[in-house]
């Protein structure tokens, strides 16, 4: 996860965090000046005033992704956010951009497997506008026939560009099948093609309808906005639009047994692609966004595989004779799983069993040899190098907010995640480097070589 720090960052809203005094713990200099609104239907708000600069930015987490589908509707997620930029009933058919790109802003949206979000950055003067906008596509959004069939050829054709026409996509999607196989997270977020190709415009209302409600959204603005004038707006906008009255259950019923690896032995994939050199993916099981043990996991991946001095680029890049032109290492939590990565592409000539078996030895040793006060101290410091270095973005702020609120349904989790990255120590990376490495230990291994 490493405090999702890559991608999420804080604006200069923050207090006291220029200067931490060495007897404050860290959580304690970080206070975010955020307005909650809960609406009566089940609606989550979350407003932050940032008068810097006469914009904001908008975001809309849904809590609905890939592990929310099954067999026969695999993309639906990211099939409707497609559509949701196709019209409504108020504002129709494809005017959505043009409005937004005319009043000088820029929208966009993604799915993952546990969520759909959508963004908006615009002068402050348009945010009732676009208020408007998002309540209209969340109550009314049109599914045009003809719009339908045509973003069902441009999903198919970004599967292809994503998977098909990638190796890194097909090895991706290859190991996700097989690290998940049998559970939600097995199934691809784009979308299985015979379920593309079948899929049916009520299929996808009746989705669109179960989950894109009020009780099943979290709202963030952050920004140049009056905040009594903005919760009147959005109480305005959305307070009359219906809750789903099945969301709750259907959350319900994905339990974490349902998403638990099934593999008791390490597994080894080849596949032959168009890949000049070989090119692999290994992952090993972790714990889910949230847990404890995650913060020492995610140090061990930035020792190993995070930047030029990491341990995996010392050990077979720079050298006399490279054995690869490319390694990383990362920990990718999920909402009811988690994996450890590595991945890299090889040397063309280099036996691919005799470096896997080298590989697991040496990230074995690494416990012992790599696993120091000073690694440990220089990610920390990196960590909040990338947290303060983002100091100024509303857009930042906003996505850092919504992704606590979504993942913990509360967004002060910032607060204990700081507190848990400071006390790791060394021998909690330690011991979570022989769990995952040990002899006992089980990886699925994905490799993709020249045809």
């Amino acid at each position: 996860m490493k405090f999702l720090l890559s991608l999420l960052l804080l604006p200069l809203l923050i207090n006291g965090c220029s200067s931490v005094k060495k007897d404050k713990n860290l959580a304690d200099s970080i206070n975010l000046d955020v307005e909650e609104l809960k609406l009566e239907n089940g609606m989550t708000a979350l407003i932050v005033n940032n008068p810097k600069l006469p914009i904001f930015s908008l975001y809309f987490f849904y809590k609905v992704g890939g592990k929310n589908e099954v067999p026969g509707i695999t993309g639906a997620s990211h099939f409707l956010e497609h559509m949701m930029f196709k019209g409504a009933k108020k504002f129709g058919k494809n005017t959505l951009d043009f409005i937004i790109e005319g009043s000088g802003g820029s929208t966009n949206a993604y799915t993952t497997n546990d969520q759909t979000v959508y963004y908006e950055n615009l002068p402050s003067k348009e945010l009732s506008m676009i208020l408007d906008i998002e309540a209209d596509r969340m109550e009314n959004l049109a599914l045009d026939p003809d719009d339908f069939n045509k973003e069902r050829a441009v999903v198919l054709e970004e599967r292809k560009m994503r998977y098909e026409n990638s190796p890194r996509g097909q090895l991706y999607q290859e190991l996700m099948q097989n690290f998940f196989a049998g559970t939600p997270y097995g199934r691809s977020v784009i979308g299985e093609i015979p379920d593309l190709k079948s899929v049916t415009r009520e299929q996808i209302h009746a989705y669109f309808k179960k989950f894109y409600a009020p009780n099943n959204v979290t709202l963030v603005l952050v920004g140049d906005v009056k905040t009594v004038e903005a919760k009147k707006l959005i109480k305005e906008k959305f307070e009359k639009i219906p809750s789903s009255p099945t969301v709750a259950q259907e959350h319900a019923s994905l339990t974490e047994e349902q998403f638990k690896v099934t593999f008791k032995e390490s597994k080894v994939v080849k596949k032959k692609g168009e890949s000049p050199n070989p090119i692999f993916m290994m992952a090993y099981p972790t714990y889910k966004v949230g847990h404890p043990k995650g913060y020492a996991i995610d140090i061990l991946s930035s020792i190993l595989g995070s930047g030029k001095s990491s341990s995996l680029i010392n050990e077979y890049i720079l050298i006399n004779r490279p054995v690869a032109t490319s390694m990383y290492a990362a920990h990718q939590q999920l909402e009811k799983a988690g994996l450890f990565f590595i991945g890299g592409e090889l040397v063309r000539g280099v036996k691919i069993d005799d470096f896997r078996k080298d590989l697991q030895k040496k990230l074995l040793s690494y416990c012992e040899t790599e696993i120091t006060p000073r690694n440990i101290q220089k990610i920390k410091n990196n960590y909040l190098v990338d947290l303060y270095g983002g100091l100024d973005t509303n857009a930042g702020l906003a996505q850092f907010l919504g992704d606590r609120q979504l993942l913990f349904g509360d967004w002060r989790m910032y607060k204990k995640e700081l507190e848990l990255y400071e006390k790791v120590s060394v021998e909690e990376v330690k011991s979570m480097c022989l769990e995952t490495f040990g002899k006992e230990s089980v990886f699925v291994s994905v490799w993709n070589q020249h045809k």
